[in-house]
């Protein structure tokens, strides 16, 4: 069952429902089952990986429109214009 919902959860991308399922990962009765859960593991560790690598690259762009945007803005006026 709990791989079941780890498979699905996996191709959904579903990041919250893996780090749950993580938490409550159950007890394996035979060395089948084992292999199993490490591939899922393992592939698990791959989507977050690749997931964690899209959000940098997102962050990154983010970071560099606002740098252009920042250097197009006009300077305003100083409020201090002191006419004598």
């Amino acid at each position: 069952m709990w791989s079941t919902k780890l498979k699905i959860a996996l191709v959904l991308e579903e990041i919250d429902q893996i780090s749950s399922l993580l938490e409550e990962m159950p007890q394996f009765d035979t060395l089948e089952q084992m292999e199993e859960a490490v591939y899922l593991l393992l592939q698990s560790k791959t989507l977050l990986e690749h997931q964690k690598s899209e959000t940098a690259q997102a962050l990154q762009q983010l970071k560099n429109t606002l740098d252009f945007l920042k250097s197009t803005q006009v300077e305003p006026p100083s409020t201090l214009n002191l006419k004598f």
